[in-house]
């Protein structure tokens, strides 16, 4: 059974004078199974002092934002603790609500007068600094307010968290760190060969699309081209014959041991021969078998695996995969040096 993923969010307000509205915004994350994390649930550190604070942002993939008529008390450099929690997750780019509550919103049309406080003209300040802000009205409740956030909000986006596991940022960069060898996005350049048929390769691309996360790392999806070739025995150039082509895509699993299974659909642009067969073009379906190589450190600069393609035209080879097409052609110069010769 899939575990039930949860997500939290930040609150960042004075405590005494927006008790309602800290309830009502708690209320609203429940809803959308966001876990509020609220600094007076935990014991800040005499010696951490911020660092406790910076920490539960870090940890949270959102922060809600509650804002009211009073600055609040402050550090030593005279600024705010909310303050300073909205600079720290601004600089850290996480997703935020910010609230202007009734009080505040009676404040700044009080701008300019001359009876305002050091501490209201202090929030006015603040608050001219959020210009995403959303004013808590009669019409527009709390509760409106961050439905509308969350109801629209692409949730994979956020690391969040099943069961008691929550990934900070530090976390999540130590397990990708951890795993490189399994980070395969990106373009990637391959051969295809078959010991059915010395004088059958192909070459080309693959776009390898992968949410490196571990709760995503084994969905991948392949968008890959096979060319003809044409080989130059003189210079040892491979290049490819661009109108003689097919464009494959598929959908893979992999997991924690490198081993990855997928089914692809191919589009074949042209026809040939393939052992005295012939195979028209068309579309047909087959399966890719891969091996990831784990014992590596760093990133994974090679795989391979085997290609299996259903009739009406089954072919049955291997597939070599590299980061980069120098190191490809030249693998297939020292490995294969008779299957080019084939295919001058």
């Amino acid at each position: 059974m899939a575990q039930r993923k949860m997500y939290s969010a930040f609150i960042s307000s004075v405590y005494e004078s927006l008790r309602d509205e800290r309830g009502a915004v708690i209320d609203s994350l429940l809803d959308f199974n966001v876990f509020p994390v609220c600094m007076e649930h935990f014991t800040a550190s005499l010696s951490g002092k911020f660092k406790d604070i910076e920490q539960r942002i870090d940890e949270s993939d959102f922060v809600i934002l509650i804002l009211g008529a009073v600055y609040g008390s402050r550090d030593e450099n005279g600024i705010s603790w909310t303050e300073r929690e909205y600079n720290y997750a601004s600089a850290q780019s996480k997703p935020m609500v910010a609230l202007f509550c009734d009080e505040l919103n009676a404040l700044r049309r009080r701008r300019g007068c001359d009876d305002l406080t050091e501490d209201e003209r202090a929030q006015l300040a603040f608050s001219d600094k959020i210009t995403f802000a959303r004013s808590v009205t009669e019409d527009m409740p709390i509760s409106k307010i961050m439905t509308q956030f969350f109801s629209g909000y692409d949730f994979s986006k956020c690391v969040g968290w099943s069961r008691n596991c929550v990934l900070s940022r530090t976390e999540l960069e130590e397990w990708r760190a951890a795993h490189r060898c399994l980070s395969l996005e990106g373009t990637w350049y391959h051969a295809h060969l078959s010991a059915d048929d010395d004088k059958y390769i192909r070459t080309g691309v693959i776009k390898i699309t992968q949410r490196f996360d571990p709760e995503n790392y084994g969905k991948l999806s392949f968008d890959g081209l096979n060319y003809n070739i044409r080989y130059d025995a003189a210079t040892g150039e491979i290049s490819e014959k661009m109108l003689m082509r097919t464009h494959w895509r598929g959908d893979y699993d992999m997991d924690e041991n490198g081993v990855m299974f997928g089914i692809f659909t191919a589009k074949r642009e042209f026809s040939g021969k393939f052992n005295e067969q012939t195979v028209n073009k068309g579309t047909r379906r087959g399966i890719h078998d891969f091996t990831v190589p784990t014992d590596v450190e760093g990133a994974t600069q090679s795989f391979q695996g085997e290609f299996h393609d259903e009739a009406p035209s089954p072919k049955i080879g291997v597939i070599y995969v590299f980061r980069n097409r120098e190191d490809r052609d030249e693998y297939l110069r020292q490995n294969f040096a008779e299957v080019l010769e084939n295919n001058k």
